[in-house]
């Protein structure tokens, strides 16, 4: 799909996708990691057989984070991934780098989850999606709320609503969900950061203990 307005090497984006027909395209444990795992070895100008490094070198799944991947397509400074849907905050790094990373990152998981589950067919609700988020800071700091807070809708449904009520519920929540790159930015030290290139990020991507404020700040104002 030729898309009309082509990705910018050095602009930051906001990229998308769910599971057609709004499936659930992560039903189990098992199901996050290989997709966290993917946006590790996905990101690199090597062609990587997941299959092959953890059965024939015998990698465990954290020793997947540290494996050499050579020039890097992106930088992701934010992550998360829900039942049906995922987010990501990403800079192309070099040109055409977020098409052939979304490309590897796509197919990969479509042939593990088809393969899986005995299915054909797509997986994904066509293309994935794309924004445009330029430099303008205060649009990203925003972008990464709303990516850590998407996870809130699993355990409450109607959290907005539920705000007064249960905060505290639902900051612990966010806190101890694994499958979102929140963890790396409260100071939880986890071999998935590895996913995250930060330098390449605005500098308070960079400063653990200012972000930590950021974010605890924005709970404070929302909660």
């Amino acid at each position: 799909m030729l898309r009309k307005d082509p990705f910018i090497t050095g602009e930051y984006y906001h990229i998308y996708n769910r599971g057609i027909d709004k499936r659930v395209i992560l039903k189990t444990k098992g199901d996050y990691e290989r997709l966290m795992i993917l946006l590790y070895l996905s990101n690199s100008n090597i062609s990587f057989r997941l299959d092959d490094i953890i059965n024939r070198q015998h990698k465990t799944l954290v020793e997947v984070f540290f494996l050499n991947r050579d020039e890097q397509l992106v930088s992701i400074g934010a992550w998360c991934l829900m039942p049906n849907h995922f987010h990501i905050l990403i800079k192309q790094e070099v040109d055409g780098g977020i098409t052939k990373f979304m490309k590897k990152l796509g197919t990969a998981y479509s042939m593990f989850f088809n393969v899986k589950y005995q299915r054909q067919g797509a997986l994904f609700g066509g293309p994935f999606k794309s924004k445009l988020i330029g430099n303008n800071d205060n649009y990203i700091r925003q972008l990464f709320a709303y990516i850590h807070l998407n996870p809130l809708e699993i355990q409450f449904p109607e959290w907005e609503k539920e705000i007064n009520q249960r905060s505290s519920m639902m900051k612990n929540f966010l806190e101890s969900y694994r499958y979102s790159s929140y963890q790396d930015y409260i100071g939880i030290g986890r071999e998935e950061s590895n996913i995250l290139n930060k330098k390449n990020f605005p500098d308070f991507f960079q400063k653990e203990n200012s972000f930590k404020e950021f974010v605890e700040g924005y709970f404070i104002k929302v909660f």
